[in-house]
């Protein structure tokens, strides 16, 4: 698989230098589609329109954030930043902007919409007048991608993506969009002790390394011991980082497996956020409260003091995103603590 991918990132590499960034994207952004199949959605309707029903006005043209199911969207931070993305460029461009977020569940069921009516129907979607479009790799200018998609024959656009465009803008564009739910909101009441900026927040995301957190076909590691000594250095940073940080009425820990999330309440200053964590691209379940804990441990670390994030070299722990975001959407320091 590595040598697969490797060989992959060489033949893109060689298409760079010879076709253009421009067009190789194209080219893979086409692959993309043909690869997910979203093309049995669109394909025929768009051959059998795209000289028909022309529209010219722009104003009339909707970008639609698409998370329905037809494809692996990723985790929760991957869609919001392909959610903000996505307006930044309907901001700029124009375009009406939609969100359509019904995998495994209905977004505004936590996060309700706030400035931006962002929520569509199903019956609204124009299956004979849209167009997929497809970002996904942040080594080449999506933005510049996206323009290339769009075109005059369509009403809409679907926008599958999880790529960041917009940086820095992420707070600003995620609050003009969101606002918690009332379910969220009463969520959140139950750990009002963490007051803004009187804790501090650390995050561990462990996959499967300890064979207690289902991601797809992540391993975990092939005996005790190792798992052992994974659990004993996570924790021994916890104390550092706590022992460094002695104004912190409490320590919020964010951890994908229950193994060392157990393990780190042991610390009288631990607090962690109840109920199960889950990938929100691995998780059957359509029950809104079941991805509830995700969103609260996010605005929880936006409110703290410090956010750090875990990082193992010598097992090679996933560098996520979720608390980097989190901590934007508060200006709250970030930082990765790697031993």
């Amino acid at each position: 698989m590595k040598l697969a991918k490797a060989f992959k990132e060489i033949m893109i590499s060689i298409s760079r230098h010879t076709l253009g960034e421009d067009k190789t994207y194209d080219i893979l952004i086409r692959r993309g589609i043909k690869v997910r199949h979203l093309e049995k959605y669109y394909f025929h309707k768009y051959e059998n329109t795209k000289n028909n029903n022309k529209t010219t006005a722009t104003n009339t043209q909707t970008l639609v954030f698409m998370a329905d199911g037809k494809w692996m969207h990723g985790g929760l931070t991957d869609r919001l930043r392909g959610i903000a993305s996505t307006w930044s460029f309907a901001k700029k461009h124009g375009l009406n902007f939609k969100i359509f977020h019904t995998s495994p569940f209905e977004l505004d069921a936590i996060l309700k919409p706030n400035q931006i009516q962002w929520k569509i129907q199903e019956s609204e979607l124009d299956w004979n007048n849209s167009k997929p479009v497809l970002l996904y790799r942040e080594d080449f200018d999506n933005e510049k991608a996206l323009e290339r998609q769009l075109d005059s024959c369509h009403s809409q656009f679907h926008v599958y993506s999880c790529v960041d465009s917009v940086g820095a803008q992420f707070p600003n564009l995620f609050n003009e969009l969101f606002t918690p739910s009332d379910m969220l909101q009463d969520a959140l009441a139950l750990y009002a002790k963490l007051e803004p900026k009187t804790y501090g927040a650390v995050s561990f995301r462990m996959q499967n390394l300890l064979g207690d957190f289902y991601e797809g076909n992540f391993d975990q590691l092939d005996c005790e011991y190792k798992k052992q000594e994974l659990v004993a250095s996570a924790m021994k940073t916890l104390d550092n980082i706590a022992s460094r940080h002695p104004q912190w009425n409490y320590v919020l820990v964010t951890a994908d497996s229950p193994a060392l999330l157990e393990e780190a309440t042991k610390h009288d200053k631990v607090v962690s956020v109840s109920g199960k964590s889950v990938h929100i691209d691995f998780c059957k379940s359509k029950t809104e409260q079941d991805y509830l804990k995700a969103f609260v441990e996010f605005m929880l670390i936006s409110k703290a003091q410090k956010a750090y994030l875990y990082h193992n070299k010598k097992y090679n722990t996933y560098l996520s995103n979720f608390p980097k975001y989190a901590a934007s959407l508060g200006a709250v320091p970030f930082e990765v603590e790697s031993n």
